[in-house]
Parts: structure tokens; sequence; C-alpha cells
């Protein structure tokens, strides 16, 4: 018997992050109105924050960290399965899995904390161009398409997001390394509690990872053709933000070799609190 495929849902973040209970630890997401072939990382990073979080009550999470194990059909209903590993005092830790079709596309831990009273302190925000001086990338990318006389594709963190990316030149100070800015916040208003606004924080948090670490070799003059791929993923959460505000990312790009590269990032609110931070490997290997 033919199944009746998974209906498919709009291009929102309340709707993507709004899964349907399987059972008491295992939930479903829809599939993408999208014609983007692979699922977007930053979107199983986001799904595996909202099943982890689904079974956890009352506990923000303060670290995710995911191993990509094989790409996703974005078109297609993804599982999160959750193991309930542990439920201390002050913190509750869970497995997760993301499944589509019975393959495991990611595998990873999130580990949550009520918050406790202790010493703080933080690094600053560099200084940064204002987002509202600078272009949507979508707009960017469509006017781009517009110039070739060719259809702008669509890519689904750049519909959920207004995200204003600035290049930055390399920092020779010690070595080589990649950097960048990136402005970020959700197009709509989000309709969801505190566990949507962390998903959407992690969801863009992959935007521009890989692309700060390749771009170091085509600003040193390198064109060789590049198969890349994010291989695993962790945000660790510091304090609480609106993903529906302006948040900056700051990239740099420190490493790469032997067919890897490794990027990282704070992700600081518009005036200056650090939010998150967020580091990444990824594939970056010669096309044979």
């Amino acid at each position: 018997m033919n199944q009746t495929p998974a209906p498919l849902a709009p291009l929102s973040a309340d709707a993507l992050l709004t899964p349907e209970a399987v059972t008491a630890d295992s939930l479903a997401f829809p599939g993408l109105q999208i014609e983007e072939r692979r699922t977007f990382g930053g979107l199983l990073v986001a799904q595996a924050l909202v099943g982890a979080s689904s079974t956890v009550h009352q506990r923000p999470a303060h670290s995710l960290h995911l191993l990509f194990l094989t790409p996703g059909a974005a078109r297609q209903q993804t599982t999160v399965k959750v193991e309930r590993l542990r439920d201390g005092q002050r913190f509750s830790a869970r497995q997760v899995q993301l499944l589509q079709s019975g393959k495991t596309l990611a595998s990873g831990l999130v580990s949550f904390h009520q918050g406790d009273e202790g010493p703080s302190h933080q690094v600053q925000m560099p200084d940064a161009p204002d987002p509202d001086t600078l272009e949507d990338q979508r707009d960017l990318r469509r006017r781009n398409a517009e110039l070739r006389d060719k259809p702008a594709r669509l890519f689904i963190a750049e519909e959920l997001l207004d995200s204003r990316p600035v290049e930055l030149p390399l920092d020779r100070t010690q070595g080589v390394e990649g950097r960048r800015f990136h402005w970020f916040k959700t197009r709509q208003m989000l309709a969801g509690g505190p566990i949507l606004h962390q998903a959407m924080i992690a969801f863009a948090s992959d935007m521009g990872m890989v692309h700060v670490g390749l771009r170091v070799h085509h600003q040193l003059g390198d064109s060789r053709a590049i198969d890349a791929a994010s291989l695993d993923h962790a945000i660790w959460f510091h304090q609480p933000a609106r993903a529906d505000e302006w948040l900056l990312q700051v990239q740099r790009s420190s490493v790469t070799g032997n067919g890897r590269g490794w990027s990282r990032s704070f992700i600081f609110s518009r005036s200056g609190i650090l939010v998150a931070t967020v580091a990444q490997e990824f594939l970056a290997r010669n096309v044979k």
C-alpha cells in the first residue's frame, strides 16, 4: 500500500519547529516547501534542540553537540528520538537521534541547566557596521540573479532569517585566520516561547561557518574546487536572547588541513551581551 506523504510546512519558524508528537520521547517535524535538495544543517540543530527540550521541564539548554552522519532530504519529514540520560537537581541531559525513513542523519547530546549564582565576565563585542546600513543577503542574491537573467534560488536559512553578512580581510597577526561578521534576526516576530528563540539562534549559528573557512583560500588566490559540508556543530548558550531582534555573529576560521576545517563564533545581542559561543568542524577536500 502506498504511504501518504507527510504534509509540508509553510516557510515560517513557528511552523517548521512545531512538531507532531509520535510518542512521549519521539517527535516528527514536517518537510519543507522549498526546492532545496539537502536539509540545512542548522535546521537539524534546531530540531534536535526542540526535540530534547520537549522532555525537560523549566530548564533551558546550555549546550548542544551534534554530529552530522549523512545528508537529509529537505522535503522529507524528520523524526527526532530522545533518550533521557539524566535528570539531576540542577542539570538534565538528553541524547537525540534525527532520522528520515529509518536512516540516522545526526546524533547528539543536549544538556540543560536552570542556572546558578557565580562569577561573571565576558569578551567585548567588536565594533561592527550597524545592520540597518547593510543589505539583506536574500535581496542581494535576487538582484544578482536578475542581472544574470536567471531565477533566484531559495534557501531555507535566507527565507527564515534576515541575514546581513560583512566580509572582512584576513587576520595575519598570528598566521592566517578568516574573519566575518553576520547580523541576523528572524523575518517574522516569533509567537513561541524561549525554546523557539533558542532554537532559531541555534538554526542561525550554522550560517556561514563553512564559508568563512573556505573564503580564506579564495582570498589567498586558491581557486580549486572544494567539496564542503558541516561535520559536527556545537553551541553553548550563555544568556537568554530573542531571535527576532538583531544578533551579531562574529565568525573566525583558524585552520584547514587533511580535508577538514574548523570555525568558531561568538553571538552577541545588539547591546553587546554575549549570548552564545559556537564551534564547527567541516569537510574541505579537493574535488577529484
